[in-house]
């Protein structure tokens, strides 16, 4: 299969991007407010890593000419020109303001990053897919240490008071919910296949994993705290079926946390019970019945939805009119209408049979990535970050290189 070269040869598209995450997460934020001075050279780094070729190909439908497309490619290609065509050209017909259109455009393009950096990635050999994981775990890593900084570093307030997301969110980062899960596994990793170094470095990778879970309990996160959990334990398990040498540690590991922070478990178990209780879903209903009455208005509406740009009355949000939803289901809908729908779970079908093999060949990386992917393709406008693009291109990759589909 063969590999589109970025700009700056066969390893330094891989260290582009780590500089980016590194960017991302220690300057910018999950949904910057505009293209600031850290946005725009995340995006030079970008093209720098993937280069023109592949992303000048893919938006318009001049890569499907090549013949050896996996199917993830074959499917996710005619998507994204229809996607960012039929929608763009909408939205400009019906005169929507054009900061709007490019804030629904910019996401897009994070959503189909794997069609420009897969492609452009593929000759790098393995590092391309470490040095991505390790670049999406610092980034997530930093988001964390800021959100802290921001808290006051007020560890003791865990499972005692709701602490607040702050102004700018850094806690919604898909990243934040990746390094959550990876970087335990790493420890996990790191113990079971033993040496001095790997041992040195799994209680470091431990803390910072325990210092995201941390932050996602204290800002009361339910859902990546449940899917965090999930994984966990799956990985655990998995671990201990393959070293059973393990289990006296991890059971070991267990009675300690519960021991140190137990009383913080329960008051954090307690509050996101609470916190379900009084909120539900956050209106997730209401907004998607909205979003139906809103595009049933109109036949074009309905098959081609109002554009890239439009806006609705939200409930979700007091009935402001926001060019967003809180689902992408129901973003997808409102501005591509039921054939967009149908583009994307094009695209996202030709994604779950890698995400299946990831978990089924390679557990440790796939659950690590299912968590942060579930959360911002079904309940989260994390659809619309860069992270989330970045976790589906290292699912890609390493699924390429685990099957030996990419070049040496």
């Amino acid at each position: 299969m063969g590999a589109e070269r970025g700009w700056i040869g066969r390893w330094g598209g891989g260290a582009a991007l780590c500089v980016a995450l590194a960017l991302y997460g220690a300057y910018s934020v999950p949904a910057p407010p505009a293209i600031r001075a850290a946005e725009a050279a995340i995006g030079v780094l970008l093209l720098l890593a993937a280069g023109w070729r592949a992303p000048l190909f893919a938006v318009t439908g001049h890569a499907l000419r090549r013949p050896d497309l996996p199917l993830w490619e074959a499917l996710a290609l005619p998507a994204l020109a229809w996607l960012l065509w039929v929608p763009l050209l909408r939205g400009v017909g019906l005169g929507w303001d054009g900061a709007d259109v490019a804030r629904d455009v910019i996401p897009l393009l994070f959503l189909f990053a794997p069609v420009a950096l897969v492609p452009a990635l593929r000759g790098c050999g393995p590092w391309a897919v470490r040095g991505l994981g390790a670049g999406l775990i610092l980034a997530g890593l930093l988001f964390t240490l800021r959100w802290w900084k921001d808290a006051h570093w007020g560890f003791g307030a865990v499972g005692l008071r709701a602490m607040s997301d702050g102004g700018v969110y850094y806690l919604n980062a898909p990243s934040v919910l990746f390094a959550a899960v990876a970087l335990p596994t790493l420890a996990l990793a790191a113990l079971a296949r033993g040496g001095l170094w790997r041992w040195l470095a799994a209680p470091l990778c431990a803390l910072g994993g325990a210092l995201c879970l941390a932050a996602l309990a204290g800002a009361v996160h339910r859902s990546a705290l449940g899917l965090a959990a999930l994984s966990g334990v799956a990985v655990a398990l998995w671990w201990g079926w393959r070293s059973p040498w393990l289990w006296p540690l991890l059971v070991g590991v267990a009675l300690l946390a519960v021991g140190v922070a137990g009383e913080a478990l329960v008051g954090a178990w307690g509050q996101a019970a609470e916190k379900t209780r009084l909120t539900g879903v956050n209106a997730r209903w209401d907004e998607a019945a909205a979003v139906v009455s809103h595009i049933a208005e109109s036949p074009w509406s309905l098959l081609f939805g109002d554009g890239w740009g439009a806006r609705m009355e939200n409930p979700a949000v007091g009935g402001w009119r926001v060019s967003y939803t809180h689902t992408l289901a129901t973003y997808a809908l409102l501005k591509g209408g039921a054939l967009g729908v149908l583009a994307l779970a094009a695209y996202l079908g030709g994604l779950a049979p890698v995400l299946w093999r990831r978990l089924r060949d390679d557990p440790p990386l796939g659950w690590a990535v299912l968590p942060p992917l579930a959360m911002a393709l079904g309940a989260h406008t994390s659809f619309k970050y860069l992270d989330t693009g970045l976790l589906l291109t290292l699912l890609l990759l390493s699924d390429e290189k685990r099957r030996g589909l990419s070049d040496p």
